[in-house]
């Protein structure tokens, strides 16, 4: 990943929205889609980037046991499917939440939009709407108590 995008993908991640905890729990919002920059200075000279310059869009979210570089996801403890609508809960022990990170995964990328979770987290549940290839299609709603 270039310099350039990997700066890109922190700014995002410092904007990452997490709104203020109500008695229901806190809401989270992964951003709904990344743009892909063109990699710019990496193009040698003489070369030019043909292609439509595209959008990463968001497919899923995944709670980590620290920063998750290098990491792979937690396992959630439970996961239902209904019709076409996905829910999966991730319940996190005693001081365990102070390590846990939420990254947004995106298709088609490798790297993960990714922040610790706000203190005093202990229970996290993602739903997400699915096409009927069974594809996250639409907004991720996460929910923290």
């Amino acid at each position: 990943m270039s310099p350039r995008r990997l700066l890109s993908l922190i700014f995002l991640l410092l904007a990452l929205p997490v709104a203020p905890a109500t008695l229901a729990g806190t809401e989270l919002h992964c951003p709904a889609s990344l743009p892909q920059r063109p990699p710019g200075d990496a193009v040698p000279p003489g070369w030019s980037l043909r292609g439509a310059v595209t959008e990463l869009h968001l497919q899923r979210a995944a709670f980590y046991d620290g920063d998750p570089a290098g990491l792979g996801p937690l396992a959630p403890v439970a996961t239902h499917r209904v019709g076409r609508v996905e829910t999966s809960t991730w319940l996190f022990e005693g001081t365990e939440s102070e390590r846990v990170w939420i990254g947004c995964l995106y298709r088609d990328a490798t790297a993960v939009v990714a922040r610790p979770l706000p203190p005093g987290l202990h229970e996290c549940t993602t739903t997400l709407r699915l096409n009927a290839l069974g594809d996250p299609a639409g907004p991720i709603s996460i929910e923290c108590h």
